[in-house]
């Protein structure tokens, strides 16, 4: 495991990008995390990690870097919630909670309106082997100018850590010195974020402090040693999520949580109170973490090495046409499993290593895996992969509908395969290309192709005579997700939906009212629910409206293997006969 790693670090780009940046964050959340601890202030860590939300939610409808509107949130956060503890009698914690969870609600709020719900999931959790140079290097200048502030300023931070009277007795401006350490908490919180996302990043600040502070209660040492563990515990912790294809950035926090509770055992003071049992425990600890590793290894080899063509696609559904036309002449993989949706995705090392070593990568495009936080982009250029050369996009030559409100700028509506007029020329493009990358196999290709889109052409052709049949006050699609405007468009079905795009959305109440009052003045039948959405918002408008829920049905992917609509071709077959159905009762 070590030397694949070792390995891997040689070969690929983003793993160099990711440890460079996560050791660089754990030895700066170490540092600063120190004087967090000493000063009873963990929560302020937390809160600031989350109060940059609005500012990054603002600096995406800008179009600005979210550096810049995070640090300014972030620094607003620390003032508010300091003038607050000074100036009333509610405690520093009331203040902390009010202000963490007020700015919290505004960013979710203005993530909302940006129509940017796809970058929640990664501002809350973050994604190291996304990082690109330019992250990289400004990480690498942020601890740079913290740790040159801290060492600047490391007497009077630590008498006012320790003993804010007395440094006031010799004339210190203590209150400077706290929002100098805010300033600084907020870059580090803000730096980490990309990482670990704000939901980990707490981690990062308190639990390599916490540890050193299990060793010495020498400020100087605890920085030195908590420095060292949180570059240690994010050095181990890619070392694991890399071997063991897992989430790096959780990885990297429990790695330092073990690190802690490994301190707990062993450090001299738990030593005196637990006796040679701490060690038996620690040592019980560590093998099991070893043979944990080992048998998640044994189970999971690593990717085989043959001859066939190396194809990359990104969702379940492109999958599935891919096979259709590649057969056993292709190694096919997919970046988003079967069940997810494919509007966000936390990017794993299996998958940079796929795409790194792909002959060709196949993805939607149209606002799909390029829209929200463009986790798609940051792994071609991670993989140093050129459009157009190395990926393409299946969806080309479709003609695009757009979100409301777009203006044909770039806003797509990425669900074009729910039409299977056009889900044919994604079967087009994939065998034309696929014949490019492998012209030995060409009349394979091309043979497969040719026998798929007979299937899915007949299919169509039976969908226009079924719909055609239903009466036209009865023609309303109701789904969650505003996804089927391009059924409604080859079938003559008018389409209706609660939010327009994003599975991580939930409806808001004028969206929700206006749904409502549509279906109220209708004759719909039934109402319809997508296998990968929240029930509750379309069960609420079944209640509201009398209207039934008449069956699930797939958009974003296909079923699981050996269950109904596990391909493309039975997932709009089912979709088609449910539909029908619904709206003939």
């Amino acid at each position: 495991m070590i030397q694949t790693f070792i390995q891997g670090l040689s070969d690929y780009h983003f793993l160099q990008n990711a440890l460079i940046t996560s050791v660089a964050i754990g030895i700066v959340a170490g540092a600063i995390g120190c004087f967090i601890i000493l000063r009873g202030m963990s929560l302020m860590g937390d809160a600031i990690a989350h109060a940059v939300l609005p500012g990054v939610a603002l600096s995406y409808i800008l179009g600005i870097n979210f550096f810049v509107g995070a640090i300014i949130f972030g620094i607003i956060a620390s003032l508010l919630i300091t003038y607050i503890s000074n100036h009333s009698i509610v405690k520093s914690d009331t203040a902390i909670g009010i202000t963490f969870s007020s700015f919290l609600a505004l960013g979710v709020i203005l993530i909302g309106v940006a129509n940017s719900s796809t970058d929640l999931f990664h501002i809350l959790f973050g994604n190291v082997l996304a990082v690109q140079d330019s992250d990289k290097w400004l990480t690498i200048g942020i601890a740079v100018l913290v740790v040159g502030a801290i060492i600047l300023f490391y007497r009077p931070l630590l008498l006012t850590s320790f003993d804010p009277m007395m440094a006031k007795a010799f004339g210190m401006n203590v209150q400077a010195y706290h929002y100098l350490l805010m300033l600084l908490l907020t870059l580090v919180a803000v730096t980490a974020m990309q990482s670990v996302g704000t939901v980990l990043v707490v981690a990062l600040l308190i639990t390599p402090a916490a540890t050193a502070f299990l060793y010495t209660k020498r400020l100087s040492r605890m920085i030195m040693l908590s420095s060292f563990l949180g570059g240690l515990a994010s050095v181990v912790g890619l070392f694991i999520g890399y071997s063991l294809n897992i989430a790096a950035g959780s990885s990297i926090v429990l790695t330092a949580a073990f690190f802690f509770v490994f301190g707990f055992f062993l450090s001299p003071q738990q030593r005196q109170k637990h006796g040679k049992k701490s060690l038996v425990k620690a040592g019980m600890a560590v093998s099991l973490v070893a043979v944990g590793l080992f048998f998640y290894q044994s189970v999971h080899p690593t990717t085989s090495q043959n001859d066939q063509l190396k194809v990359v696609v990104t969702n379940a559904i492109i999958a599935d046409m891919t096979k259709e036309v590649g057969g056993d002449k292709i190694d096919l993989h997919s970046l988003v499993p079967i069940g997810k949706d494919p509007h966000d995705h936390e990017v794993l090392p299996e998958d940079i290593r796929r795409a790194t070593n792909a002959d060709v990568i196949f993805f939607n495009g149209m606002n799909l895996e390029t829209g929200g936080n463009s986790w798609f982009t940051k792994l071609m250029n991670n993989a140093d992969k050129v459009e157009g050369q190395d990926y393409f996009a299946v969806s080309e030559g479709v003609a695009p509908l757009y979100l409301e409100g777009a203006n044909n700028e770039g806003k797509e509506d990425p669900h074009a395969w729910l039409s299977l007029a056009n889900g044919m020329i994604y079967v087009e493009n994939i065998a034309r290309y696929l014949s490019e990358k492998d012209p030995d196999n060409q009349a394979y290709y091309q043979a497969n192709a040719k026998a798929y889109l007979a299937k899915l052409a007949t299919l169509h052709e039976e969908s226009l005579a079924r719909f055609a049949q239903i009466p036209d006050a009865k023609k309303l699609i109701v789904t969650s997700e505003g996804s089927f405007k391009y059924f409604s468009k080859a079938y003559g079905i008018p389409s209706a939906y609660i939010w327009e795009i994003n599975t991580e959305e939930e409806g808001s109440p004028e969206q929700l009212r206006t749904l409502v009052n549509t279906l109220k003045a209708s004759q719909v039948p039934a109402l319809f629910l997508e296998s990968s959405v929240n029930p509750k918002p379309m069960e609420s408008v079944s209640t509201d409206t009398g209207i039934p829920i008449y069956s699930r049905i797939f958009t974003d992917s296909i079923a699981p293997a050996g269950e109904v609509g596990d391909s493309y071709y039975d997932m709009m077959k089912w979709n088609i006969e449910q539909i029908s159905q619904g709206l003939t009762q």
